[in-house]
């Protein structure tokens, strides 16, 4: 009831049907991303186009120390008094005390501290795929083991004493304790493939990778 008022329902009944159950997507397969995933990450993808741009422009600058020749070509009409005359000339600086000194060293700077940062962007993606695979795992071992161990062994435990109480053997009390018991360990096993299933959702986030649209030669 309480699912169906957050959902909206005019009149909550309780009957809502999911089309699906916490057990079945807590129990799907593991998410494993590939070795390639940290290197395809958006960030690192936006770090690697930073280091190119950044050489592309280095290697511009490099080519700015020698300057463009100028080649003229000229053609003059003046009749009748003086005659047609043509003209080629060619154009070439010298570069003596101007090297494109400052800009290329701009750029070299530039083009360091863009591989670093994909440096950074890589080890970043790395540690939360790690930081995010440990997480999952440790959720789905802890889900294993309500589903495994301690929800069969507490509803055993459940039925043994409700057993008992038809006999006379334990007290209203003892009976209540144990189906109180029972309800909490369901509940926990509820929110461990909760858990579980967010942890997942987490990993595949984290490994989120992009389409390899790079030109192959």
């Amino acid at each position: 009831m309480a699912l169906e008022t957050l959902l909206g329902t005019p009149n909550p009944q309780g009957a809502i049907i999911l089309t699906e159950r916490l057990e079945t997507l807590a129990a799907s397969p593991g998410v494993e991303p590939s070795p390639s995933a940290a290197v395809r990450r958006p960030d690192v993808v936006a770090a690697e186009a930073a280091v190119r741009k950044s050489e592309s422009e280095l290697r511009l600058q490099k080519a700015n120390r020698i300057p463009d020749p100028t080649v003229l070509f000229m053609y003059e009409h003046e009749p009748p008094d003086l005659p047609d005359t043509v003209g080629l000339g060619l154009s070439f600086p010298l570069p003596l005390w101007n090297r494109n000194t400052g800009n290329l060293r701009a750029a070299e700077v530039a083009r360091d501290q863009a591989r670093l940062a994909l440096q950074k962007a890589e080890a970043q993606a790395v540690a939360d795929i790690a930081t995010a695979r440990l997480a999952y795992e440790d959720a789905r071992r802890r889900w294993q083991s309500y589903q495994d161990a301690i929800r069969p062994k507490s509803e055993s435990i459940r039925k043994t004493i409700a057993y008992a109480y038809e006999k006379g053997g334990v007290s209203l009390l003892d009976l209540l304790v144990a189906e109180r018991n029972d309800n909490e360990v369901r509940l926990a096993a509820a929110q461990a493939a909760a858990d579980t299933i967010l942890a997942a959702a987490a990993l595949e986030a984290a490994a989120k990778v992009m389409p390899d649209t790079r030109v192959k030669k």
